[in-house]
């Protein structure tokens, strides 16, 4: 996961590129299931300036938070919901990240979804960019729901 222990240059980085493109799901599952950390999925375009604008100011500092966590709070991944490029799905096969993108039903995009260890969302994705100020308190929200939905009191 891009972010752990490597500081202000992972913010750069994850800033003036896309997050963590997803390699194999079943890995990510696992990790999910292990650290009760959702699932963080951005669905984006190239050249897309609200996906870019999400990634930059809402997505990528939050990987420098995580850095200084001892576990995860969740795992930040990027999907480009036009891309041929492969990934393993939960059955091993390999699909393309526009094949999971439409598995979601993802037509626009910015999207952040977040996932469960069987990859059911948790919660409703958030879809656009909200210009009037409250898109970090329904991002935070958002997380903290699904945070919440993995790792439930007794």
């Amino acid at each position: 996961m891009l972010g752990i222990g490597r500081g202000a240059h992972a913010q750069t980085a994850a800033q003036d590129k896309h997050l963590p493109p997803i390699e194999d799901l079943r890995a990510l599952v696992a990790m999910v299931a292990r650290h009760k950390a959702p699932l963080l999925i951005l669905f984006s375009t190239p050249g897309c300036p609200f996906c870019r604008e999400v990634r930059r100011n809402y997505l990528a500092p939050r990987l420098v938070e995580q850095a200084r966590n001892a576990a995860p709070e969740f795992l930040l991944h990027e999907v480009d919901i036009t891309s041929e490029r492969p990934i393993i799905d939960l059955t091993g096969a390999k699909i393309t990240e526009a094949i999971f993108a439409a598995r979601f039903n993802v037509k626009v995009v910015p999207v952040v979804a977040l996932f469960d260890q069987s990859l059911q969302t948790l919660g409703e994705p958030l879809v656009g960019l909200d210009r009037s100020g409250f898109y970090e308190g329904y991002l935070t929200s958002a997380i903290d729901a699904a945070r919440k939905r993995l790792r439930p009191t007794s």
